[in-house]
């Protein structure tokens, strides 16, 4: 399978807009948002999402084609005390490409855009531990548990 894995450009908005609307409304116990409350969010809001990218926060799209298959962002801590830090989040491949290590290679990407910042030291991803799957994955990746929130969403 040819893939692509690269920042999305401003002109791909409304394809994160499609798969991020896709993955909350799939998996709405998986996400922090809900697919009702981003479902009211402009197009021009995420459009302007995409445009202010920078290496700081940015999202990485898996394409397959032309096709929007997968997406991993990131943000960075910006406080003076946090700025070491970052995390990984809306981490989503379409459910007709999971089990075939899109959600690996995708993550790994944004790992390695991340640690480009020469600052970045921990990069943080939350997982419900209602989700063994992802959590099998993101352990397989590296990343430790360090704590858990009870009722976190």
């Amino acid at each position: 399978m040819d893939l692509q894995f690269r920042k999305l450009k401003a002109n791909e908005s409304n394809l994160y807009r499609e798969i991020r609307l896709e993955s909350l409304k799939k998996f709405p116990k998986n996400f922090g948002s809900s697919y009702k409350s981003e479902s009211k969010i402009t197009s021009s809001f995420f459009q302007s999402y995409i445009e202010l990218q920078d290496i700081n926060n940015f999202v990485i799209g898996a394409f397959y084609k032309d096709s929007l298959i997968g997406i991993s962002g990131f943000n960075r801590y910006v406080a003076e005390k946090t700025k070491h830090r970052g995390r990984i989040i809306q981490v989503y491949v379409k459910s007709e490409f999971q089990g075939q290590q899109i959600g690996s290679k995708i993550i790994r990407k944004t790992l390695r855009e991340a640690f480009k910042i020469s600052e970045i030291e921990q990069i943080e991803i939350n997982v419900l531990t209602t989700n063994e799957k992802t959590e099998i994955l993101y352990s397989k990746l590296g990343f430790k548990t360090y704590g858990t929130q009870k009722q976190y969403l």
